[in-house]
């Protein structure tokens, strides 16, 4: 592993050196009037910047994808290569599906079998009623911001959108009260009602309806159309777009919250543990064994994630980038 990250970081200053030495004689040939003719040199000439930019991103990208293709040859190695050839990016043995079917049959310190089946399965209730659920709360919230006049409107807006600089690890003892209060703890909503609260969601909804014509509302609710109705009809179908996009923010956040489930739910029943909690316990064992397994959870867990986005990257940027924009 040491030889593979030392090429790497070899290649990164290479080519950054060689991306400075071209941004030089291109700035020095432009200021003496002397760039070739050719195609090279008219396309550096007026791309000089966009070229640049190309190559970081692409740097860039390449860093971040490689923990992810660790991760990927991690979970493809047997036992065998982690024990005896540890460090190996490319196992001696080649790759194996092993990890992935003894993730399903491993088994815990007094014998009985890790139920990872029913995390997989929590993990998909906790993320689905958090999405949904929550796409209810912020689009009224927002739809009543945006169309409906109240007192303290404004100033109620304000202070929503202070409480985003507090940081969450600052409000978990509150939460942690509150569900002990509802008598909730213990449980899979515990999970979900506390994420209803959340300000990101609804200030990128408000942003889009703000867009949205007020003379569209005013007529709806001339033609004696309630605000129900008025939501449903004419303000969701416009905003299907933003609306998709925060419930595919809100399934992956709650697919992936590690910290206040495992607060929650602690070490009791096993079976209320989502597929994160689990992940984390499976890799607190620093055997060999439990660390190809542990990779095996971590890259299994990452699929739903890797999927939506591959499928949904287009509305992803329709969304955010639509979401500011006033009609």
């Amino acid at each position: 592993m040491t030889s593979w990250l030392t090429a790497a970081i070899a290649i990164i200053i290479t080519v950054f050196a060689l991306l400075v030495i071209l941004d030089v004689v291109v700035i020095t040939l432009k200021r003496k009037r002397a760039m070739p003719t050719n195609f090279l040199g008219r396309y550096f000439s007026k791309h000089l910047v966009q070229f640049n930019s190309f190559i970081v991103l692409t740097v860039f990208c390449i860093i971040w994808i490689v923990p992810l293709l660790i991760g990927v040859f991690g979970s493809l190695t047997s036992q065998y290569a982690f024990t005896n050839h540890p460090g190996e990016l490319v196992p001696s043995d080649g790759f194996t599906f092993d990890n992935f079917e003894k993730l399903f049959t491993y088994k815990d310190t007094d014998g009985s079998r890790l139920p990872v089946e029913r995390w997989i399965l929590n993990s998909f209730i906790v993320s689905i009623s958090s999405t949904l659920l929550y796409l209810i709360v912020a689009g009224f919230a927002a739809y009543a911001f945006v169309f409906l006049r109240f007192k303290f409107r404004n100033i109620l807006f304000m202070f929503l959108i202070f409480t985003m600089v507090i940081p969450g690890v600052a409000t978990l003892t509150p939460q942690l009260a509150n569900i002990a209060n509802l008598g909730i703890a213990r449980s899979l909503w515990a999970l979900i009602l506390p994420g209803l609260g959340g300000v990101g969601g609804l200030y990128l909804i408000r942003q889009f309806m703000l867009g949205i014509p007020k003379d569209l509302i005013d007529s709806a609710k001339m033609d004696g159309m309630n605000n129900f109705k008025i939501m449903f009809r004419i303000v969701l179908p416009l905003a299907k777009s933003v609306f998709f996009v925060q419930g595919l923010f809100c399934f992956m956040g709650a697919w992936n919250d590690l910290l206040w489930p495992q607060i929650i739910l602690g070490t009791g029943n096993k079976s209320l543990w989502t597929l994160q909690v689990g992940i984390a316990y499976i890799s607190g064992d620093k055997t060999a064994n439990a660390i190809g397994i542990s990779l095996a959870g971590a890259i299994f867990s990452a699929l739903p994630i890797i999927i939506l986005y591959i499928f949904t990257q287009n509305k992803i940027i329709e969304g955010v980038a639509t979401s500011g924009v006033k009609g």
